[in-house]
């Protein structure tokens, strides 16, 4: 690959020989006898080629081409620019690699705008689809926030769940005599009387969309149209060099937010069955709270 420095600013040549045919090329410039004035081209190769300095010649596969200020052009790798052409090699070479970042950056955000409207006709489908993004948010928010919409022994225990990265629901019973003897045995000691134990009575499938990272207001909201407001607002040309990157890794993280806002949907279906949180039930004790559970399930 080749970028070079030309009226119609930077621009990708196809071929090396098209580089070599350049009016005051050369492949053997002495670097004694000529000053650098600039550097008008970078490359990068599979093959190497020779060095174009005529005390080096040392086959390279990435280098710039640099002109001086006699006219004469050649192409040098980094380590003989830094050892011949010193400090001003070293800036050059800088401004040209941030020069060329900058060009790819704006290229990506001008052919990022033509994607956006796609883009938000598929936040827009996912957002209002049915048992979509504004389903399963609205109806996840009562498990994990205390209010009146459901018990707070089951908010509780998702709030358990959620930290210990279990999808495993359990009940607390009284252990049985062999069990405390199989206990005791295994430990060499005593177990008090009465002894409780942990039973696994469920697996409760798609909790994962409850983690913070799935959060869909954080995923659709707040990363992809927030920002893309922000960025529709923007004059791509007039943009700065840091916020060019800035958008630059935006744009890069679109596409996977928006598979992660579509796989937290799909969790948040499975775990909004009724099949599949009636286990709660088992936890509960108060009529009240049987009863406020009954009604938020026959809301799913």
């Amino acid at each position: 690959m080749i970028t070079l420095n030309s009226e119609q600013g930077l621009i990708n040549v196809e071929n090396w020989e098209d580089i070599e045919a350049r009016p005051g090329f050369i492949t053997n410039l002495n670097p004694s006898d000529h000053q650098l004035e600039s550097i008008i081209g970078r490359y990068l190769f599979k093959e190497k080629i020779r060095c174009g300095l005529s005390n080096c010649h040392t086959p390279h596969a990435k280098g710039y081409i640099v002109k001086t200020k006699g006219g004469q052009s050649t192409n040098i790798g980094k380590d003989c620019g830094k050892k011949y052409f010193g400090v001003d090699f070293e800036d050059l070479s800088k401004k040209f690699d941030r020069d060329i970042k900058e060009k790819e950056y704006r290229d990506q955000l001008c052919s990022f705008s033509f994607q956006i409207e796609e883009i938000e006709r598929a936040i827009s489908d996912l957002h209002k689809k049915e048992r979509g993004a504004d389903w399963v948010y609205k109806k996840t928010r009562p498990l994990v926030s205390a209010g009146k919409d459901c018990p707070e022994v089951i908010v509780r225990r998702i709030s358990t769940m959620l930290k210990t990265g279990t999808n495993i629901l359990s009940i607390q019973r009284e252990a049985t005599q062999e069990e405390i003897e199989t206990l005791e045995a295994m430990q060499n000691r005593k177990v008090p009387r009465p002894h409780f134990v942990e039973e696994p009575i469920a697996e409760i499938d798609g909790i994962q969309t409850l983690y913070p990272e799935n959060d869909l207001k954080e995923l659709l909201v707040r990363n992809l149209e927030e920002n893309l407001r922000a960025f529709k607002g923007k004059d791509i040309d007039s943009l700065s060099f840091d916020e060019l990157r800035h958008w630059s890794k935006w744009i890069n993280s679109v596409e996977s937010v928006l598979e992660k806002a579509t796989t937290a949907v799909s969790l948040g279906n499975t775990l909004l069955s009724r099949n599949n949180l009636e286990p709660f039930n088992q936890i509960l004790t108060k009529r009240d709270d049987i009863t406020l559970f009954r009604s938020y399930l026959k809301e799913l």
